[in-house]
């Protein structure tokens, strides 16, 4: 992975009104700049020392929040408070990856995903990018980073579902990649599967959730299937971890929608299409500049703790850089 604190240098167009882009970090939990104030030219040069967080907000009903101000916030490194140094909100363009699990039993959902895939993927802005990954016995790239909805929708027909589930390599070829392609704008990566793997795979649960963190992907999972297969499933693998997507998402910031309940993929892809589009980016330069390689816990709060009528959802830590 690459050195989170190396010194960058981004150019960003100044908006008529004065105001500041956002900032995207390179793969890592952070990145290097420092601001500059702006200037008659239309573009500026930041250079600070920033460690950026991607946060959704939803209200009591679970609709995304999109009218709150950087003073609304608080982000806490270790229990500390730091001071919010960059705020934006639905400024950087989304790289999503659609990791679709491409074995037998989601073939219902698939079919429900086919036929929207045009109307669901419309919610998104035209300079947003999406990957295709299809995952079976092991990972595939359907299709890179495009703004081709059209290609994007003939790609999911093409899907011939068969074999078994490896989600975490799934998971960890969709951050990574992410991370690798797409340093300048706001990641997310949509698992659509059963949830129940029936391959060990080559990465484990941590190394998911660090390449999560690293590259700054949160990870929606959309959980289909029935209530019986999944019964099946815990009986014939009883050693089986089946929570293990719900602590991916927990820990990358991102959330798991159950459509065991009634409610139609393409209705859940939206919601966090929606989610992702009303996202907001802040930064902070860290009170702790040791590069020990440690692990930081974050927690980003709307107002006072305990008294907030929002949820938060924005990964739980980052790991810092080692010094050479």
């Amino acid at each position: 992975m690459k050195e989170p604190y190396r010194l960058v240098t981004f150019l960003l167009l100044a908006l008529a009104c004065g105001a500041y882009g956002a900032v995207q970090t390179p793969p890592g939990p952070g990145a290097t700049a420092a601001t500059s104030p702006p200037t008659n030219s239309q573009a500026i040069k930041v250079d600070v020392n920033l460690v950026l967080v991607e946060a959704s907000v939803l209200d009591a009903r679970g609709q995304a929040v999109g009218d709150l101000r950087r003073e609304d916030f608080h982000v806490y490194e270790n229990g500390v408070e730091q001071q919010i140094r960059t705020f934006s909100h639905e400024e950087l363009p989304l790289a999503v990856a659609l990791v679709i699990d491409n074995s037998s039993s989601v073939e219902a959902a698939l079919n429900d995903l086919r036929n929207g895939a045009l109307e669901t993927l419309g919610v998104l802005k035209p300079d947003d990018k999406i990957a295709l990954f299809s995952f079976a016995m092991q990972p595939e790239l359907v299709e890179g980073l495009t703004a081709d909805r059209q290609a994007l929708a003939e790609d999911l027909w093409a899907l011939s579902p068969n074999g078994g589930t490896d989600i975490n390599d799934a998971l960890y070829a969709a951050a990574t990649y992410l991370g690798r392609t797409s340093a300048d704008r706001r990641h997310a990566a949509i698992l659509v599967s059963d949830n129940e793997p029936s391959e060990t795979g080559t990465h484990g649960v941590r190394d998911v959730v660090r390449a999560a963190l690293d590259s700054g992907t949160p990870i929606y999972s959309i959980k289909v299937g029935y209530m019986e297969h999944s019964k099946w499933f815990f009986l014939t693998h009883p050693e089986t971890p089946l929570h293990d997507v719900e602590k991916i998402c927990q820990e990358s910031g991102g959330q798991l929608i159950d459509l065991r309940r009634g409610i139609l993929v393409t209705t859940a892809m939206k919601t966090i299409l929606t989610w992702l589009k009303q996202g907001y980016t802040l930064g902070y330069s860290p009170t702790n500049l040791r590069q020990d390689g440690s692990y930081r816990s974050l927690e980003v709060r709307v107002g006072a703790r305990g008294k907030s009528k929002y949820t938060v959802y924005a990964r739980q830590g980052y790991y810092a850089p080692v010094g050479k």
